[in-house]
């Protein structure tokens, strides 16, 4: 058996600008609503990677369901809000204006410690990651091979939860767009399912 942990291609949007918090809440909706820039498309690696797996889930954002189709992917066997992204916490504040690297390392930094408005709580992120983590391999031990073209921050949570069962994996969790870690199930291994 095995699951590939792949991020989705970069998203169509503008990643340079200076913004202030209730900006910054504005700025992730869009990036929740838009597609994939194929200025960028996925190495052929990734291509391959895809092609080696029998089934496919993804998130129900748009970025996840059109990198799976640049991928190559011909049928998406599930799309699920539950496979969507950790949700980044936002305020309302007017000042100060900063870069949205800085945002994204406060927000969640800030949500890790408690902080979670207008998202689900980090103890319940984390829960869904875990229940994610199980659903792929519960498809894993009917099909094969499964790749999920998921997002950063659930694909580290669910590298972490698959290691902990017992899985063994090639890399890090990916965080860069395209990039990829695939787990196998050593068959006797006890504690993976």
């Amino acid at each position: 058996m095995k699951i590939v942990l792949m991020r989705h291609g970069k998203p169509q949007i503008d990643k340079k600008s200076k913004l202030n918090a209730a900006e910054f809440g504005v700025w992730v909706e869009k990036y929740n609503a838009v597609g994939i820039d194929t200025k960028y498309p996925p190495p052929q690696i990734a291509i391959e990677q895809a092609d080696q797996c029998a089934f496919t889930v993804c998130s129900n954002l748009v970025r996840s369901l059109e990198s799976a189709k640049l991928l190559g992917v011909k049928r998406i066997g599930v799309c699920d809000s539950m496979f969507r992204e950790m949700e980044m916490p936002h305020a309302a504040w007017r000042i100060p204006k900063l870069s949205l690297p800085l945002w994204s390392v406060f927000f969640r930094l800030a949500w890790a410690f408690g902080y979670s408005e207008n998202v689900e709580p980090f103890k319940a992120a984390r829960e869904r990651a875990f229940r994610c983590a199980e659903h792929l391999v519960e498809m894993a031990s009917t099909h094969g091979a499964v790749l999920f073209v998921g997002h950063g921050s659930l694909n580290w949570f669910i590298a972490r939860y698959l290691k902990k069962i017992g899985w063994l994996c090639s890399g890090k969790s990916p965080r860069k767009y395209w990039e990829h870690t695939v787990f196998h199930f050593q068959q006797d291994n006890n504690a993976a399912r």
